[in-house]
């Protein structure tokens, strides 16, 4: 047996889980997000199981096309949803295609560190599922006025989620850079927040002068004191500890509950800012800076939401709608006369 054939034997039994493993501290030395490496590990290890309920049992040699596939395909035709998850229940339902997408493509990318590791891919012919075209509705003003009316601000927990609302309608963050947001990068004379987003990068969003008085009402009255000095979130728990992700996330299934509007999630309220600033008159440029979209392509999905908008919007509005039918009908049989 030749030298190569013999290493890519060797490299061939690799166990699955030492990858994984590799793979994710490859992730943590880039610097990506706590997220980002979080979601990866997840997706990998729930890969991992449904090979073999050992996953130390599990060669890379296993792992080929077909069961791959068959992975797939179980996503595809899942009929319980938020298996596995932190923070809430199983219930059915299908999986999203966005969220099979998303696993998909995490699955290609570990093929692809694989590849350039010097191992065999076997990810490379799995083609990812297209994303459908969907328009996504925003919050209605009367949902919004639901969702506010439901929050206390006059209480610590009430404060704080009643400042997170505000900010995402104002700003359109997305969840993770919200727990993140940092007192010394919050400039109250200057209404802005500088954020940490997708691939730690920086950027400026500004908020408006309600935003500006729900923190400070936060901040000065409710924000609990810090466990340990470095805590310098904005927004922390009411043991003093930096709000996660999981956390807020649960605090939203609440309000959702309590609000009674019950497609509420935390990405709606970036879908509901990003269109109602278009119809408000803000321009394409400037929210996808605000977005922190690297692509406009990305930012102008949402030109299409706002048609759809304007469309809701001028169904409600129509001037000949509006109009009362007897009066038409008068209108009618007077022309009627005088022509005759």
């Amino acid at each position: 047996m030749g030298i190569k054939r013999r290493l890519e034997r060797i490299m061939s039994q690799v166990k699955l889980s030492m990858l994984i493993d590799y793979y994710i501290g490859d992730m943590q030395l880039r610097n990506l997000t706590p997220d980002s490496v979080n979601t990866n590990h997840k997706v990998l290890v729930r890969f991992a199981r449904f090979l073999s309920k050992d996953v130390d049992d599990i060669f890379l040699s296993d792992v080929r096309k077909k069961v791959i596939e068959a992975y797939v395909t179980d996503l595809q035709t899942r009929k319980v949803k938020w298996r596995d998850h932190p923070n809430r229940e199983p219930e059915a339902g299908m999986l999203s295609p966005f969220t099979i997408r998303k696993e998909v493509k995490i699955l290609r990318g570990f093929g692809t560190w694989l590849q350039r590791e010097g191992f065999d891919n076997p990810f490379t012919n799995i083609p990812i599922p297209k994303e459908p075209k969907r328009l996504v509705k925003v919050l209605k003003d009367e949902e919004i006025e639901k969702i506010l009316r439901s929050i206390n601000p006059k209480t610590p927990t009430g404060s704080r989620l009643y400042a997170i609302v505000l900010f995402m309608l104002d700003s359109g963050p997305r969840i993770s850079e919200v727990v993140n947001v940092r007192l010394p990068n919050v400039e109250m004379d200057h209404r802005q927040i500088r954020l940490i987003g997708k691939g730690d990068k920086e950027r400026i969003v500004p908020f408006g002068s309600r935003c500006a008085r729900a923190f400070l009402n936060y901040l000065h009255l409710y924000r609990p004191q810090p466990m340990l000095p470095e805590y310098d979130h904005l927004f922390l728990s009411m043991d003093g500890m930096p709000m996660t992700r999981n956390s807020l996330g649960s605090v939203m299934q609440r309000l959702k509950k309590s609000s009674g509007v019950a497609r509420l999630h935390g990405h709606l309220f970036r879908h509901t800012f990003a269109v109602m600033y278009l119809l408000n008159g803000g321009d394409l440029i400037t929210l996808q800076r605000i977005l922190g979209h690297e692509s406009l392509e990305v930012t102008k999905r949402y030109l299409q939401l706002t048609s759809a908008q304007v469309q809701i919007r001028y169904e409600s509005f129509s001037p000949v709608d509006r109009l009362p039918l007897d009066g038409l009908r008068r209108f009618g049989n007077k022309r009627r006369k005088e022509n005759k």
